[in-house]
């Protein structure tokens, strides 16, 4: 099965200091999940990884640029990261909106989700035929 989860911010929203209190994401064992975030490809910013995630319950599987339509050079677009949970618990996955040449600098913005990963729900089991059926 697989689930979309999409989450768009605004980059003002994802200053460290003010930054609300993160809202769980809830999914369950074997989905996959996406994370949108924008980003301007023009700034050389891009969103990475603040820490490694926590392997045992999440599978980094990709990330996708989208740029919206006119496709501007340098323009303003959004980093879709896609997640895959692996075993039930809660997991962090912190981002920071970086240059990736410029090691050591702060990062410009800083984002973090928590992620509470729930056992598959069991299938439904079928009535019991009465006896002598």
């Amino acid at each position: 099965m697989r689930f979309s989860l999409l989450t768009c911010l605004a980059l003002s929203w994802l200053t460290a200091t003010g930054a609300a209190e993160p809202t769980p994401l809830a999914v369950t064992v074997g989905q996959e999940f996406k994370l949108t975030l924008q980003y301007n490809s023009g700034t050389g910013y891009q969103w990475a990884l603040a820490k490694p995630l926590d392997a045992k319950l999440l599978k980094h599987a990709g990330i996708e640029y989208k740029r919206p339509e006119p496709k501007l050079p340098g323009g303003p677009g959004d980093m879709v990261w896609t997640f895959k949970a692996l075993a039930e618990g809660k997991a962090d996955i912190a981002l920071n909106y970086v240059r990736p040449w410029a090691s050591g600098e702060k990062p410009a913005q800083t984002t973090n989700f928590v992620v509470v990963i729930q056992p598959k729900p069991l299938p439904p089991t079928p009535p019991a035929s009465p006896p002598g059926s």
